[in-house]
Parts: structure tokens; sequence; C-alpha cells
């Protein structure tokens, strides 16, 4: 029986001990947890820790750039003008300058000379013009002389006027002694009548006479008008004959010839075609953000008061329609030789962006076709024998030089990350900011001033980063 009760006690405990030993467990560990957050402490952290985990990085300081930059693009030369001679009157043929074919040099004339000018391009047959002239300046002569007479009639008239006058005066004194002797009775009434009528005949014998010069000055004034007008058909004439002689209005070359010797022409036929030889033109594209720097360029000249007075009187609001007047380099390289022309940024090509490259038509000034300069193999020629000119369809380089007046920073090469990416260091973090490259010629990179939140003076990564992160600390110093 006691073994009975002994066993029932022991599973009874059993029991009760699976029962609470987890909740004993369980409220030791509460407890336990408990009194250890009431123990828990931050950790402090030390800077000099981080610090001296960050990863060591080389820098660079940036600064402004004095040297400018240049515009680099290419060009074909074509002429700054072509003048097409056609005949003004009609004829023969009957001299050409050497035939006046294409090729051939033609000098300006410096004004309308005789047929044996060496400057005579072309001369057509000038006989019937020359007749013309001469039956113009008879005819001119005898409506001169017509009038000359007309002259002398009307002082005879005039003369014949101032006797009718005393005529009039001397019958007006008869008639008015008749009539104080017909008051005293001493002459008969028909006396008195004939004296009336002898002073009446005389009064119109003088209005007579006046018509009649009145007439003859009307005549005078008909006559001269007649005159006027043959010398008016006189110098239309003269202008006819000088026309038969044709000389060129410029240096230059004939690039196309329509006429021969002997040939006949009416007037409006084409004659040659001549390019002007004394300046030539060379026709280039700028893309927007080349000329955007061009006209930032003039803006800024324009504040330095570096510009005339004309091209900065409207500022900078002005170059819309207009390019700056910059000076360019054009060059051309042939059999190792470099040849410079000096030019000038003159105007827009049109109006607008060209539809299929996007960019801008511009064209450029040479004032004089002869090289400048020639280099060989970079160093300055004396004098070469056979330089050639800048003539039509040349490709040619142009160098448009934006010196002193571009606000630049000096960025080396190696602190370009992918994307145009920058990173500065800023208070020992880093800090991402995105460039414009203006210029890429040379180790220092040249960034435009305001295109990004770089100034003077910032401190750019220059060694590479394996991982780069915005606002991770950097150390700065000398990698290995």
């Amino acid at each position: 029986m006691s073994d009975l009760k002994t066993q029932k006690s022991r599973s009874l405990f059993n029991k009760l001990k699976h029962i609470l030993l987890p909740v004993v467990i369980i409220a030791l560990g509460g407890g336990s947890l408990v009194v250890l957050m009431a123990m828990k402490k931050e950790p402090e952290k030390s800077e000099n820790t981080l610090a001296s985990l960050a990863p060591l990085v080389s820098t660079e300081t940036i600064d402004f750039s004095d040297k400018g930059i240049t515009i680099t693009v290419d060009g074909v030369v074509v002429p700054s003008r072509e003048v097409k001679l056609a005949a003004e009157v009609s004829g023969k043929v009957i001299y050409t300058q050497n035939g006046c074919k294409v090729g051939n040099i033609v000098r300006k004339a410096t004004e309308r000379q005789d047929a044996n000018t060496q400057n005579l391009l072309i001369q057509i047959d000038p006989e019937n013009y020359e007749l013309e002239v001469k039956r113009l300046t008879q005819e001119l002569a005898q409506a001169q002389n017509a009038i000359d007479e007309l002259e002398v009639e009307i002082d005879n008239e005039k003369a014949m006027i101032d006797l009718a006058h005393e005529e009039v005066l001397l019958q007006k004194t008869h008639l008015n002694r008749v009539e104080k002797l017909r008051t005293k009775n001493v002459v008969s009434d028909s006396e008195y009548d004939e004296a009336k009528r002898t002073e009446l005949s005389a009064r119109n014998s003088l209005q007579k006479l006046t018509n009649q010069t009145d007439l003859l000055k009307s005549r005078r004034k008909r006559m001269e008008h007649a005159r006027d007008l043959v010398g008016v058909q006189l110098a239309r004439a003269k202008l006819d004959l000088s026309r038969t002689h044709i000389y060129s209005p410029i240096n230059g070359v004939i690039v196309e010839d329509s006429v021969e010797k002997d040939g006949y022409v009416k007037a409006g036929d084409p004659l040659v075609t001549i390019e002007d030889t004394s300046a030539v033109e060379v026709r280039s594209n700028l893309r927007m953000e080349e000329l955007y720097q061009l006209w930032q360029h003039a803006a800024q000249s324009a504040k330095k008061g570096q510009l005339s007075s004309a091209e900065s009187q409207g500022n900078r609001h002005d170059l819309g329609y207009q390019l700056p007047q910059l000076p360019v380099n054009v060059t051309y390289e042939l059999g190792g030789r470099k040849f410079i022309w000096k030019g000038k940024l003159s105007r827009y090509d049109g109006i607008g962006l060209d539809e299929k490259t996007r960019t801008v038509p511009c064209r450029i000034v040479v004032s004089d076709p002869k090289p400048s300069q020639i280099l060989v193999n970079g160093q300055p020629a004396s004098k070469i024998v056979g330089a050639p000119p800048l003539t039509r369809g040349m490709y040619v380089s142009i160098e448009i030089p934006l010196k002193g007046n571009v606000s630049l920073l000096k960025i080396p090469e190696t602190a370009i990350r992918p994307g145009n990416l920058v990173w500065v260091i800023r208070e020992g973090k880093l800090h991402a900011e995105k460039i414009r490259v203006v210029d890429t010629s040379a180790n220092q990179l040249l960034v435009e001033l305001g295109a990004s939140g770089l100034r003077p003076g910032d401190q750019v990564v220059t060694s590479p980063l394996s991982v780069a992160n915005e606002g991770m600390l950097v150390r700065k110093g000398e990698v290995e």
C-alpha cells in the first residue's frame, strides 16, 4: 500500500516538474532580459576610427583657365561673288580678249576707255552706233540753229513793237489835238473821224506785232523741247556706243563663256561669267553648342568693352540674326605643308538650322586668297614656290579662337567619370557634379563655369574609386 502511494507521489512530482520547469525558465529569461535592457548603453562612436577606415583618394585643386578655347570645324571654299556679263546692245562681236575662254584671268577696268585698252574684254561692232551718234549730233545742231533763227525773229519783232508803240503815241497826240480843234469848230467831223481811224490802225498794228511775238516765243519753247529730246536721244546713242566696249567690273577668272568672235549677240544674251578672286568665302556649319559659346564670348566681350561701339550698341540681344565678327584661321594641308589664311566670321548662310545635320550654316570671309603663313613640319617657312591660293571646292579646317573672355575651369582628365561626372570632396565627403566639357585638346580639360556646381578651389578626385556613393567619407592623400 505504501509502495502504491509512493509511486503516485512520484508521478505527480514529475508532472509538476514538466509544467513548472518551462515556466521558471521563461521567467528567468524574461527577468534576465529586463535586467540586460536596463543595463544596456549606446556604444560610443569614434570619429577617428571611422576616418581611419575611410578610403584614401588623390585630389587636385581646380582653377580658372586663361588660355580660352578654340572651336574647330570643317568647311568648303566658295566664291564670294560671281558676275554674269550680258550684252546690252546687239551686234557682231569683233574682239574678245584671248578668246574669253574659261580659266582666263581678267582685270578690273577703272573706267570705260577706248577699244585699244589692254583691259578691254569684248567689243561689239560699233559702226551702227557711231552713225546714230553722228546723225543725232547733226539733228541737235540743226535744232539749235532753228532756235537761233527764231531768236533773231523775236528780236526783230521786239524792234517793230517799239516802233509801233511810238506810232501809237504819235497818233494819240494827233487825235487829242484834233479833238481840241473840233471843240473850237476849226476841224470838220470827217477830219476827226480820219484821225480817229488812224489812231485805231496804229493800235491794231501794235497788237498784231505783240501777238506775233508771243507766238514766236511759244514756238521757241516747242523747239527747245524738241532740241532737248534730240539731246536725250544723243545721250542714249552715246551710251549704246559705249556699251559696245565690255570691261570686267572685277578682278577674277572666267568660269563660263558663251561668246565667240564673229558671232552675233542680241541685247540680254549672256557673254561670260567671272568669279571674283579678290576675296573668297568659306561655307561651314556650327553646332548649337559651338554657336552658344560664340554668343557667350560676344556677351562677355561687350561687358568688358572690347567690341566697337557699333557692335556693342545693342549688346548681346541683337546677336539673334548676326554672328560675332571674330577672327578665324583657315588651314589647308598639302604635301606635308600647312597653309594658313586669315579670315573673319561674317554671317549666317540663311536663317535657321539645317534639317539634315541640325547645324547652323554660316559664312567666313577671307579677304586675301593668298596664304598668310606656311608651315613645314610645324615650322614657319619663309617662302615656297607654288603656294596655292584659296579656291573654290577646297575642303579646309577652320579654327575660331575664343581667348580671354570665356569663364572656364581646368580639370584633370583623370577626374572625369563615366557620364561626365566629377567627384568633389566637400567637408570630407564625396559629392557628385555633372559637368560639360568644352575642350579636350590637352591633358587639362576645360569645363564651362556655371554649367555645373563646380567652383574655383574645389578638390576633385583623380584616383580610381571601386565604390563611390554620395556623402561617403574619404581621406585625401597620395594613392599608390
